[in-house]
């Protein structure tokens, strides 16, 4: 039998979707981060490599088309590296490599302008335009960008946690939860526990549900970075609304960090709305490798 599958690769997790040749889902993978800026190229094959085993294992047979898309993959040169590793790793198969805000509005906007924002590990804003060009805004890494992120909101608890420690900063409710989150009495024990992890980026990426929890309890000190994530959210969307030649056009989101914040969605549409952004339709989509499935059987 022949399949094909589709793989949405990001910074936290990598999801591979095997389908028959209908686009029926058959068998999930995953594995870990496949964004190599911040695992490395042969950390984020390896990612794909089990992801797309796990899904394949139960299920043998050809597989026909292989859509890849992946987050930190924007340039043609990442793309091109990508799709060497794929047409080398399954010679008789047609490789897709794109980028995660494709997959995304396949998923979820497949015709038309639209505007695509993942706010996971890290963040982006992606528009499609009424010529169908593909313009951006962010996602360019936790050093240089991903306003809004689950990092960036997980770097302002443990700041504010810190400043509180310090005398600096307003009690919160965030120096008990953060220091329960990991397991820790004291502070100062976060530095080591946090610059030690095997990897501190997603060390920090996993605080935006401790933030909610404080949110939750009427925390103001949680709730300022939410709202302070929500506005960076909408300045990327900003940046890239007046590009798209139509005021007229859906909103497709996705990543973990919004898709499970509710006082995060909640400060985001407060946002967008006294900003004056309204849109035809807001669609959260849970599994963007669904698009990247889509695109593979259009290769067959």
């Amino acid at each position: 039998m022949d399949y094909i599958l589709g793989v949405d690769g990001g910074g936290t997790k990598t999801l591979a979707l095997l389908g028959d040749l209908d686009g029926n889902v058959l068998a999930r993978g995953t594995s870990g981060s496949s964004n190599y800026n911040a695992a490395g190229f042969e950390e984020a094959c390896s990612a794909l490599e089990i992801a797309v085993h796990t899904a394949r294992e139960d299920h043998p047979g050809e597989l026909a088309a292989l859509c890849l898309g992946l987050a930190g993959a924007g340039r043609k040169e990442d793309v091109e590296r990508f799709k060497e590793w794929a047409i080398h790793r399954f010679p008789k198969t047609a490789i897709q490599v794109v980028s995660d805000a494709e997959i995304l509005l396949m998923a979820g906007a497949p015709s038309g302008p639209a505007l695509a924002l993942i706010c996971g590990t890290g963040s982006i804003v992606y528009g499609r335009t009424v010529r169908g060009e593909i313009i951006r805004s962010g996602g360019w890494g936790y050093l240089f960008g991903d306003e809004g992120s689950g990092y960036a909101i997980g770097v302002a608890a443990l700041r504010a946690v810190m400043a509180a420690y310090d005398g600096r900063g307003p009690k919160t409710l965030l120096s008990e939860l953060v220091l329960e989150h990991y397991g820790l009495h004291e502070a100062p024990e976060l530095v080591h526990a946090v610059y030690g992890a095997e990897s501190p980026r997603s060390a920090v990426a996993t605080l935006p549900e401790v933030v909610e929890q404080a949110a939750g309890q009427s925390d103001s000190v949680a709730n300022a970075i939410l709202d302070a994530s929500s506005h960076e959210l909408v300045r990327a969307i900003a940046a890239v609304y007046p590009k798209l030649g139509t005021s007229s056009v859906p909103l497709v989101i996705t990543g973990g960090t919004i898709l499970h914040g509710n006082h995060l969605q909640q400060s985001f549409h407060r946002t967008c709305k006294t900003e004056g952004f309204a849109f035809t339709a807001i669609r959260y989509i849970e599994e963007p490798a669904e698009g990247a499935l889509q695109l593979a059987r259009k290769l067959c």
